[in-house]
């Protein structure tokens, strides 16, 4: 059989021939980034060693502090359990003190805003118009309502409608799935009032909105206050936000449980991540390290919340 090189072939290739292969290969690259849309699928994503997800997971979250708090570690869960990084990218929004009523207010002004990767390495347009951010192909939008009003079902009758309306209307995936993560109690004398009220409106907001998950986030953090890992500070470093370490800890084994192991088949309880601190957190009040003696212990809180995301559970240790 004949080989392409033992053809004879001029010393310099033609000006035609030249122009012909770069018109082949900006086609080609230009189909390449037709075919990706807003996507951009990075590292190792055909790596047979990385566990991949069933299909890639776009997740954009409308948030506040509380989500930052919660999606802090979700990578360090996501590497232990080998999952290939390149198969999902969650997008947080942050409003400090924010929730439904002030998405509103940004979509309303059309001002341009910038979200962060919080997890994952799947490309998404995250920056601009609310409009323009919402109208991709996301898989799920989490919305927040802010901490001192997730108790209260007046807080949402007027703003969940709305909400709601603007997320359907700009999204383009006609499977998307609406997400609420559930916020944690603040201190031990309001806790019990606030953890009742949120449950209360989290599964309001499943049986009347239609909404498709809930993330206990909240209900995992108070599983945790009933055992040996609460501390003098409730979890928090200031009354208000997660304690670094294992009160982060237990929330991003939340996120995990709630949206990668129904993608991966990888339960969350028996995964490997530690959380040493760092010598920024190791300074700030309440901060406990992940280590062998609590990591299962942290883990089975959230998944017990994700399994009974309504009630508060006793954990056996």
């Amino acid at each position: 059989m004949r080989t392409l090189e033992s053809f004879e072939k001029p010393l310099f290739p033609s000006l035609f021939q030249v122009m012909g292969k770069l018109m082949f290969v900006m086609l080609a690259w230009a189909s390449m980034l037709a075919c990706s849309g807003s996507d951009e699928l990075l590292d190792d994503i055909d790596d047979p060693s990385k566990v991949p997800l069933d299909k890639p997971l776009r997740v954009l979250v409308l948030g506040n502090s509380f989500s930052v708090d919660g999606l802090a570690y979700l990578d360090d869960l996501a590497r232990a359990a080998n999952i290939n990084l390149s198969h999902f990218g969650i997008y947080n929004g942050m409003i400090k003190g924010g929730g439904l009523a002030d998405w509103i207010d940004v979509y309303q002004k059309g001002s341009s805003y910038s979200f962060s990767r919080a997890s994952g390495k799947l490309g998404m347009k995250d920056h601009g118009p609310l409009k323009d951010v919402l109208s991709q192909n996301w898989d799920i939008v989490v919305l927040l309502q802010a901490s001192d009003k997730s108790y209260q079902w007046e807080n949402f009758e007027s703003a969940l409608p709305t909400m709601i309306e603007i997320v359907r209307n700009h999204c383009t995936n006609p499977d998307l799935k609406l997400a609420y993560a559930i916020p944690w109690g603040h201190t031990v004398s309001s806790t019990p009032r606030e953890i009742e009220g949120n449950v209360a409106c989290a599964r309001r907001l499943a049986e009347e909105y239609g909404i498709d998950l809930v993330i206990p986030v909240g209900v995992a953090v108070q599983n945790a206050r009933q055992t040996r890992l609460n501390n003098d500070t409730y979890l928090t470093r200031d009354n208000w936000h997660l304690c670094y370490g294992v009160g982060r800890y237990v929330a991003a084994c939340t996120w995990y449980a709630a949206l990668l192991t129904p993608r991966t088949g990888l339960p969350v309880v028996g995964n490997a991540a530690l959380h040493p601190l760092s010598s920024s957190e190791r300074g700030s009040k309440g901060a406990v390290a992940v280590d062998e003696s609590n990591r299962l212990l942290c883990q089975q809180c959230a998944f017990q919340a994700v399994c009974h995301p309504y009630e508060v559970s006793q954990i056996p240790e």
